[in-house]
């Protein structure tokens, strides 16, 4: 019986998250706040980022791309730094900012000139 009702709930989990995202959206790269912002106020719920987050890892594994790193995504207490329960525009462009930088600088490693002489 808890199978059931598990099983259920997942049914309506994947049902809200369709509901919420009716969009294609880009397998790569950070996402616009507008993407997030479902109900239009402002802010990004809890709800709303999870509703995402998970579409977009469907719809990269349905696309066959790798999910190597799909473990150190953010989470939504990663990006919500005042802790107030939503995410703000200005939250989120500093997070991806964040990352974006973090980014860079790891791919970066390794590919400098070396001692060249100026």
């Amino acid at each position: 019986m808890k199978k059931v009702k598990l099983i259920a709930a997942c049914f309506c989990l994947l049902g809200a998250t369709s509901f919420l995202v009716a969009e294609n959206l880009p397998t790569r790269g950070p996402l616009p706040f507008s993407a997030y912002d479902k109900d239009n106020n402002n802010l990004i719920s809890e709800k709303e980022f999870d509703a995402i987050k998970q579409y977009r890892m469907n719809q990269k594994a349905n696309n066959g791309m790798p999910m190597r790193n799909a473990g150190n995504s953010p989470s939504f207490s990663d990006i919500d730094v005042n802790n107030d329960g939503s995410i703000s525009k200005e939250e989120l462009q500093k997070h991806q900012e964040k990352r974006f930088n973090s980014n860079k600088m790891m791919n970066n490693q390794g590919k400098g000139q070396g001692n060249r002489a100026f």
